[in-house]
């Protein structure tokens, strides 16, 4: 099964986005300009859903995972 889509409640956590926020979404010095959940989505009190897919299986079966805090 291949990895085909996330959903998750949050962006990023209070450390993270320092690693991986595009600089357009930062304030001029640096700083976070966006919310960590700017959707405002919440999957299950701040959960994700996991959607893998096998691409050589006939039918494209497909299967999901879901945690939550």
């Amino acid at each position: 099964m291949d990895h085909l889509l996330t959903v998750a409640s949050w962006e990023c956590d209070g450390a993270s986005w320092r690693t991986w926020l595009p600089l357009e979404d930062r304030d001029e010095d640096g700083s976070r300009a966006v919310p960590v959940d700017p959707t405002g989505l919440d999957v299950g009190s701040v959960g994700s859903v996991y959607i893998f897919e096998c691409r050589h299986c006939p039918g494209r079966p497909f299967t999901h995972w879901y945690d939550s805090d």
